[in-house]
């Protein structure tokens, strides 16, 4: 996987949000699925991937190209490149 759960927990941290936030912008029924997935243990589907992506206000497309282009999985990127925000 391109992704791991210390891209999903940058991507929260950067956003501002909580891990109860993360798991409804995901859908799942509790905090502790998605605290599991910052852990590695599990993955969010490609949908709850991009709904999470979304609601942080992050471009899924950029965000997706810079995990495949990385070298190396634990290389730390700059999410700030694929905000939405200004």
């Amino acid at each position: 996987m391109f992704i791991n759960g210390a891209d999903l927990r940058k991507m929260r941290l950067t956003a501002g949000m909580t891990t109860v936030q993360m798991a409804e912008f995901a859908s799942v029924k509790t905090r502790k699925t998605y605290e599991n997935w910052e852990k590695n243990v599990g993955a969010p589907s490609m949908n709850q991937y991009l709904a999470m992506a979304t609601a942080c206000g992050f471009k899924p497309a950029d965000l997706i190209k810079m995990y495949v282009d990385r070298n190396d999985v634990e290389q730390e990127l700059d999410l700030t490149t694929a905000t939405t925000r200004k």
